[in-house]
């Protein structure tokens, strides 16, 4: 029998020795910088070569290589993953460890870049106190040359972890194409933010406490001093804005002061930067900055570059004031760069502010390559937020508006291993939907696509806070609880947690939510009047009166009744084209319809609503989704147009890498003082003309090259903008919408579904998580004798949800792998 070897992915070798390198070399920075004293001056020479050989090529051909596999993930990752879905179950369709999460909700590998990272972090610190005290007590005595030595460490510890920091905030990282997630790599962020603080405290502690001991406090830290003096005051100042980013980071500031946070944080980062870089002004101390920095703004760039070129330079907006929800969609000439279940877009609305926010794309690529589609919520927002701002740019008609939008993405790291496991149960609240609307829709392609039979069972138990949600999403929910492509495998159980605005009931989306059916509770009836009881009939009464559906309640063993299903046209459909999940039921208790309301808007209601008995046709085509294509990626040929777009992307990742880079070398052979070419000459320290030399030697190659990067990212966009303009569409007058009569804005709410036809079916209260567990946990679904790596569970939705549901999951003590999806900043 011959042996079989697994493929080898060459780019992720290759990627991950473009990551070995620049990690090693920090390993080794202080040893060949500050012992082995490799040459460098104000001009670039021997120092700049290692640099630039070391760190920056390897980083800049990582990111080119990170783009290109970044275009591919149908072909290599995602399909890789979505076929696990439907292959034969094996020992080795277990979660992989490297996958799983352990602590406090982290992943293997997630714990693995921290230890990486707190080893640089020790290193940086204890091998130039291992090397350098001794010398330094010689000089200062005990108390002054230790002090003076911590000082130099933890100043040296700080530098080097800028030149790490915002290599975590990428959107497109090298660390993503080896399996690390956006998710993952912000908590580092935050810690190593958090590092920056602790250490920069105690460079500042060292030496205050250094230059105390020598009587030196007021000559060495003062503006009258234009030397030594007026550096350490740019260091008191570069302390101060660090604090400032530390305390702004904190998550109750950041969450509920978001943009605040956010101006405050690029603010004080430039504050820092200078501070840091004039109160130690050296042409090295760029070095550690160059690469960390070239590839941010690249990140910050060629994403906009790339949908400026592509996509409208306006939006279709609705606002569904009922439930609370708008829905966004953007529209290209040519097909948009596939986007995948998870991944996500950053939306600027120029009427609004110039802050770009992140969204959950809701839409399913192969379905149409041409658009994508957003749902935002505003419930409980503040009238001041940037969501509140965008519903009263929407309007609250559910007319479709246009509004100017710019955006920034597509971006998506997400790895799919948990489609390997048996089981996956999905517990969602409200617009958290939209992470898991493509993934489902991925999901039955894939099992349309193949011969081979379902392997895992998925569930997906969700909770809105009126049935106006329900209808809020497209026909999305519609769909998966009537369309046999869904309802063959996936269970669903919807609930609805609150009674119905009065407006819902009385306006115009009453006629939206009128076949809804609700399954009966199992709980007595209370003779205690509940509250928001007359919401409660209102609701009924409306439903009765609008759809003229008999709905009885179900019997019992002591009481008989007359009962009927709720819905005799699903029962005569055809091959059970809207079968219903086996997890909800269809019949309607008639408790609430009968209660008596005496109310004058229940009269109202009553003497206008039209009487129009339940018809008992067979389901139209539309209302079985015949016609409705759910193609696989492979099926919409997302290979062809990645490649192309990848080859546009990588054009102008490189000339976003090499402009800059090439106007920053150009300016370290430049003498800035003039014919004289004095600086390189002086050899003493803390004078003035010393001073002005130094702080423009490492000032200005590096804003040389921050200028011209940034010139080149905005003309690039504009350039791009501009093309797409004349391609023959006027922006105010020739976009690709259809035009839009009263009465297309007036049914907008339900265009997308077939509500009319059919009805969604929900649980009236609150969501029961930990009832819904034990339910599993007693079916044996967890089970720790079954072993690990089996069985994914979701939490999407606010932090105190998926908190809640985290919670749940371990007081059960069920062995399955937890995933946290949350929108919290």
């Amino acid at each position: 029998m011959a042996l079989s070897f697994p493929k080898i992915n060459w780019l992720y070798i290759f990627i991950s020795i473009c990551i070995a390198v620049p990690v090693g070399y920090g390993f080794a920075d202080y040893e060949l910088t500050w012992e082995r004293k490799i040459k460098t001056n104000y001009f670039i020479g021997e120092r700049d070569t290692y640099v630039l050989g070391a760190c920056l090529l390897p980083s800049a051909l990582g990111h080119l290589a990170t783009i290109w596999g970044h275009y591919f993930r149908a072909e290599r990752e995602f399909q890789h993953s979505i076929a696990k879905v439907t292959a034969p179950a094996s020992v080795n369709q277990k979660i992989s460890l490297w996958e799983r999460h352990i602590f406090w909700g982290y992943t293997v590998k997630y714990w693995f870049l921290v230890v990486v990272t707190v080893l640089l972090n020790l290193t940086w610190f204890i091998y130039p106190m291992y090397t350098g005290t001794a010398d330094m007590i010689k000089r200062f005595g005990n108390l002054g040359g230790i002090s003076r030595q911590v000082g130099n460490s933890s100043g040296y510890t700080v530098v080097a972890c800028c030149g790490m920091i915002l290599f975590l905030v990428l959107r497109r990282s090298m660390l993503h194409a080896i399996g690390f997630t956006y998710s993952e790599i912000i908590p580092l962020h935050r810690w190593l933010g958090a590092a920056i603080v602790g250490w920069s405290t105690i460079h500042t502690a060292g030496y205050m406490i250094f230059l105390g001991s020598e009587g030196r406090l007021q000559s060495d830290i003062n503006f009258y001093d234009k030397s030594r003096g007026t550096m350490n005051m740019m260091g008191v100042f570069a302390y101060g804005a660090v604090c400032i980013l530390g305390l702004g980071a904190i998550p109750w500031v950041r969450r509920r002061f978001y943009l605040v946070f956010l101006s405050t944080h690029r603010f004080f980062t430039a504050v820092f930067f200078i501070g840091m870089i004039t109160h130690f002004p050296s042409p090295m101390l760029w070095y550690y900055l160059l690469p960390t920095i070239v590839l941010f703004l690249v990140d910050r760039f060629v994403p906009k570059i790339m949908q400026a070129r592509t996509l409208e330079p306006e939006a279709t907006c609705t606002f569904n004031s009922d439930a609370d929800i708008m829905r966004m969609t953007f529209v290209s000439h040519e097909p948009i760069k596939p986007y995948y279940p998870g991944d996500y877009i950053s939306v600027q609305i120029p009427a609004i502010s110039t802050v770009y926010h992140p969204f959950t794309i809701a839409s399913y690529w192969p379905e149409d390559p041409y658009t994508m589609t957003l749902y935002i919520r505003t419930f409980e927002d503040s009238k001041l937020s940037w969501t509140c701002a965008l519903a009263r740019l929407c309007g609250n008609e559910d007319k479709r508006i246009r509004v100017k939008a710019n955006v920034d993405g597509v971006f998506g790291d997400r790895r799919h291993d948990y489609l390997k496991s048996e089981t996956m149960i999905i517990f969602v609240a409200g617009a958290a939907i939209t992470t898991f609307m493509a993934l489902i829709k991925a999901i039955a392609a894939q099992i349309a696509a193949s011969d081979e039979p379902l392997r895992m069972q998925l569930h997906l138990i969700c909770t809105f806070r009126t049935r106006s949600e329900l209808h809020a999403y497209g026909s999305f929910l519609h769909q998966i609880t009537r369309d046999p492509r869904f309802t063959s495998w996936l269970h669903v159980e919807i609930f609805v947690s609150r009674p119905d605005k009065p407006q819902t009931l009385m306006g115009a989306h009453a006629h939206v939510v009128k076949n809804d059916i609700m399954v009966p509770s199992n709980k007595a009836k209370k003779e205690k009047k509940r509250r928001f009881a007359s919401f409660k009939h209102t609701g009924s009464i409306l439903k009765r009166a609008l759809s003229g559906r008999t709905i009885v309640a179900s019997t019992t063993e002591n009481e008989k009744a007359p009962s009927v299903e709720a819905d005799d046209t699903a029962a005569n459909s055809k091959q059970s084209s809207i079968r219903r999940s086996g997890s909800v039921h269809t019949v309607v208790d008639l408790e609430d319809i009968a209660e008596e309301s005496t109310g004058d808007a229940i009269k109202a209601i009553n003497e206008k609503a039209p009487q129009e008995p339940l018809s008992t046709a067979a389901p139209t085509r539309e209302m079985t989704y015949n016609d409705q294509r759910l193609p696989t990626f492979q099926a919409s040929h997302s290979t062809s147009v990645a490649t192309r777009l990848a080859k546009l992307d990588m054009l102008a990742t490189f000339i976003m890498i090499a402009v800059p880079v090439a106007a920053w070398c150009v300016a370290r052979t430049v003498a800035w003082e003039g014919p004289s070419n004095w600086c390189p000459t002086t050899k003493l320290r803390g004078t003035y003309v010393t001073a002005n030399c130094r702080w423009t030697y490492a000032l200005i190659p590096g804003t040389i090259q921050i200028v011209v990067s940034s010139i080149a990212g905005y003309f690039a966009v504009w350039l791009a903008r501009t093309i797409l303009m004349r391609r023959g569409r006027d922006v105010e007058k020739g976009m690709p919408y259809p035009d839009l009569d009263v009465e297309e804005d007036k049914n907008l709410s339900v265009q997308d579904g077939n509500w009319d036809e059919g009805d969604v079916i929900y649980s009236k209260g609150r969501l029961d998580v930990k009832k819904a567990i034990q339910g599993f946990v007693d079916a044996g679904v967890g089970k720790k004798e079954k072993g690990t790596g089996l069985v994914a569970v979701f939490g999407g939705g606010p932090d105190g949800f998926v908190d809640m549901v985290e919670k749940q999951t371990k007081q059960a003590k069920w062995s399955v792998d937890f995933h946290r999806e949350t929108w919290a900043p």
